[in-house]
């Protein structure tokens, strides 16, 4: 799903890189392609041989970003531990993949603000292939993770890392990890039956 939304180029991946790390430093909304084109060290036409436009750059962006996710959780995620155990390596993996990106923690509200992002999250979400997806399927099928629809599972689970560690980031103090722990537990309480 992913892979084939995203642009397999090293110069459009350079693109893309420069792009959420002028977001990181600028906003969304201080983002040119003029921009873009110097930090990536690129012609502003090149881009244009990548992306139909900027909102093709940010549409492309988001699936950059997702794809990434997806890739660093698939190559970690076992699916055959215990369904809490699950959970706590999903949370985990999420918190990991925040930690070696800090960039898409500081710009997690400027990728909502973006036109598609939502269509695009929502579809993700939805879709079988995630970890999440039939983590979540695997619960419910088992009686053990309540009845709601993903999007709202999400946010008052695993979503919550991305709140934390956007907090940690702008603040510049790191949570411990008995914090983590309890966090874990008390967003796993919130889901399960």
């Amino acid at each position: 799903m992913f892979d084939n939304a995203v642009p397999q180029s090293d110069v459009a991946l350079r693109i893309l890189n420069a792009a959420d790390t002028l977001m990181a430093s600028g906003g969304v909304q201080h983002l040119s392609t003029h921009k873009i084109a110097k930090a990536a060290g690129v012609s502003v036409g090149t881009i244009y041989l990548y992306f139909k436009d900027k909102e093709d750059l940010l549409n492309q962006l988001v699936y950059y970003i997702f794809a990434r996710y997806h890739h660093y959780v698939e190559a970690q995620y076992d699916e055959e531990l215990p369904l809490f155990e699950q959970y706590q390596q999903l949370w985990r993996l999420q918190w990991g993949f925040m930690l070696a990106h800090p960039t898409m923690a500081c710009n997690v509200h400027q990728y909502e603000a973006l036109p598609e992002f939502q269509r695009i999250l929502d579809e993700c979400i939805a879709n079988d292939i995630l970890a999440w997806s039939r983590f979540e399927q695997r619960g419910k099928a088992q009686g053990a993770i309540v009845d709601l629809p993903s999007k709202v599972l999400y946010t008052i689970s695993i979503g919550t890392a991305w709140g934390l560690m956007y907090e940690q980031v702008l603040s510049q103090t790191h949570f411990p990890e008995s914090i983590l722990e309890q966090v874990i537990v008390r967003t796993w309480k919130a889901i399960s039956i």
